[in-house]
């Protein structure tokens, strides 16, 4: 049987390195050969050997069951992170709007359900797109300078983007996009992107507010 070692376990099999230490010195040392031996002499060398023998077994018996303890607690701490990532996971994919997580350059590394459906790409597919694949031509430039002042900003971005969509003409979309600090690869932090397909409806609304601001 394999037997997983909890990192935490240190004093556990450092104890069982030092029981095997001193047991192979003490058993060095009953095992010279003594000129003056007297058969009381060897009879009692023997003895302490064999009760080496006991004690070390004993120790080695503890150092199991403690191990296998750690084994156990590791394993169901283990399970029940897998279980907290596949629940995390699936809120992600089954998230009712398209949600896209990107790199600090804009390279996709996951995107769900939702932003498949919006794209018309299977969600494996878009991994490691740059986003601005997903752009026209003709608006990548802009996205790009939007892309880079992004990271000089703090704070949530409501874009207004125009996207390619597979075998469809492009759609305006609008894209809430905010910088997840300390994740990633290179802790430099992630790009996360909420996204939905703007609406005539929503388009007038959004210009009837700006229009009041700017009045």
């Amino acid at each position: 049987m394999t037997v997983i070692i909890d990192p935490e376990s240190g004093d556990t099999v450092d104890a069982l390195a030092r029981a095997r230490w001193f047991a192979m010195e003490k058993a060095t040392a009953l095992l010279q050969p003594c000129e003056s031996d007297t058969p009381t002499a060897s009879s009692e060398r023997i003895s302490g050997i064999l009760g080496l023998l006991v004690t070390s077994l004993e120790e080695l018996k503890v150092a199991e069951e403690e191990l296998r303890q750690q084994n156990t607690a590791l394993i169901e701490q283990r399970a029940a992170n897998d279980e907290r990532t596949r629940h995390y996971r699936q809120l992600f994919l089954y998230a009712p709007v398209p949600l896209v997580v990107t790199d600090i350059f804009g390279t996709i590394q996951e995107a769900n359900n939702g932003a498949a459906s919006l794209f018309h790409r299977e969600a494996d597919y878009l991994k490691r797109k740059p986003m601005a694949a997903l752009i026209p031509t003709a608006d990548r430039d802009e996205f790009r300078r939007r892309l880079a002042r992004l990271l000089e900003a703090d704070g949530p971005k409501d874009w207004t983007l125009n996207v390619v969509r597979n075998g469809d003409v492009p759609v305006q979309v609008r894209a809430l996009v905010s910088r997840i600090p300390d994740i990633g690869p290179t802790r430099s932090g992630m790009l996360y992107w909420l996204i939905w397909p703007e609406t005539p409806n929503s388009a007038a609304e959004r210009h009837r507010v700006q229009s009041a601001r700017s009045a």
